[in-house]
C-alpha cells in the first residue's frame, strides 16, 4: 500500500516509517519545512514539504495514497509561538482526515493517548479526545490507538527518569502513588503498522499499555536499581506544587505545566487484552527492559 505518515520525523514516527517500509509498504512523509533535514536521503522516502494546518498541503500529501497514519501531536503548548493543543491536535486532525477523504485515501490510523476523554482534567487529554471525534466522523475506515507513556532506549521518558535518579535526591509529587503502564515503542509500532491492512481493526479503539501497572515511585526505584544508584525520595503534595507551576509554566525552560501536573496526579492504566489478542503481541516489560535501555 501507499501510506502517508504525518509526524514521520518524530520519536514515534521515525520508528513507524521504518516499520512500514520493512513490511513492504511505500511510504510518503508530510514534513514541515526544515524537518526534512532529519531524514537520511539514502532512505529514499517520498517527502512532501508542507504545513499540516494548511489544507492544500494536506491535499498534496494525500494525493495517490491508500492510507494515512496520523501521528502529529504535542505534549506541551507554547502559545506565544502559536503552538497549541487545539491547533496541533484538533485542527491538524481535521485537515488531514478531510484531505484523506477527499483524495480517496480511505484507511486512517490515528494516534491518540491513554486517558483521553471529554471530561478529562487536562486540556491535553480533552483535545486528544476531540481529535478522536473528528476521526470518528470522517467517513474513513479508521482505527484509533491510545498508548500509555512510550519507552525505548534514548527516549525522552527514559532520559528524564535517568536524570532524576542521577540527582540522588528525587522529589515525587503526591508520593508517586499514581499508576502508569509504560509500553515499548516496538509494541506500539507493531500495532499501528499492521492495523493498516487489518479490516478487523476498522472502527476500533485500542488502549495500549505494557504488562505492568507500576507507580511513579516504583519506576524511579527501578531505574535507580538498573543504574546501581542509591537514591532518597521525598513526597511533595500536589497542592504545594500547583501555585509554583502556575506561576512558572509561562517560561519554556520550566520542566512542568499545570496540565502535566494534572496528568501526574491521575492513574493512567488500561486493559491490554483487546490489543494483545488482536495483534498477537506479548508486550515488553518495562522493568525487565530497563537494564538494557538506561545509561
Amino acid at each position: 500500500m501507499k501510506v502517508l505518515i504525518t509526524g514521520g520525523t518524530g520519536y514515534v514516527g521515525s520508528a513507524v516509517r521504518r516499520c512500514l517500509r520493512e513490511i513492504g509498504h511505500n511510504v510518503r512523509l508530510l514534513v514541515r519545512e526544515g524537518s526534512e533535514k532529519k531524514l537520511n536521503s539514502s532512505e529514499g522516502y517520498d517527502v512532501v514539504t508542507g504545513d499540516i494546518l494548511n489544507s492544500n498541503s494536506c491535499l498534496r500529501a494525500c494525493d495517490g495514497m491508500d492510507a494515512v497514519v496520523h501521528l502529529v501531536g504535542i505534549i506541551r503548548e507554547f502559545p506565544l509561538e502559536g503552538i497549541t493543543f487545539e491547533d496541533l491536535h484538533v485542527a491538524a486532525t481535521f485537515n488531514i482526515a478531510d484531505a484523506a477523504r477527499r483524495m480517496g485515501a480511505g484507511r486512517f490510523v490515528h494516534m491518540s493517548a491513554l486517558g483521553s476523554g471529554e471530561n478529562a482534567s487536562s486540556v491535553y487529554h480533552r483535545t486528544k479526545y476531540a481529535a478522536e471525534q473528528v476521526v470518528r466522523r470522517s467517513q474513513l475506515q479508521w482505527t484509533i490507538f491510545r498508548p500509555s507513556v512510550i519507552f525505548e532506549k534514548g527516549s525522552e521518558f527514559i532520559q528524564t527518569l535517568t536524570e532524576l535518579v542521577r540527582r540522588r535526591y528525587v522529589p515525587v509529587i503526591g508520593g508517586g502513588k499514581t499508576f502508569m503502564q509504560p509500553i515499548a515503542l516496538s509494541d506500539v509500532c507493531t500495532c499501528m503498522c499492521h492495523a493498516v491492512t487489518m479490516p478487523e481493526t476498522h472502527s476500533q479503539v485500542y488502549e495500549l499499555g505494557g504488562p505492568e501497572q507500576i507507580t511513579f515511585r516504583e519506576m524511579i526505584e527501578a531505574v535507580a536499581s538498573a543504574l546501581g544508584v542509591r537514591i532518597r525520595t521525598a513526597s511533595v503534595p500536589a497542592w504545594a506544587v500547583r501555585p509554583v507551576v502556575r506561576l512558572m509554566e509561562r517560561f519554556p525552560s520550566f520542566p512542568l505545566t499545570s496540565d502535566q501536573l494534572a496528568m501526574l496526579c491521575e492513574d493512567n492504566v488500561c486493559d491490554i487484552e483487546p490489543y494483545t489478542s488482536t495483534f498477537g503481541i506479548h508486550p515488553v516489560s518495562f522493568t525487565h527492559a530497563l537494564p538494557a535501555i538506561v545509561e
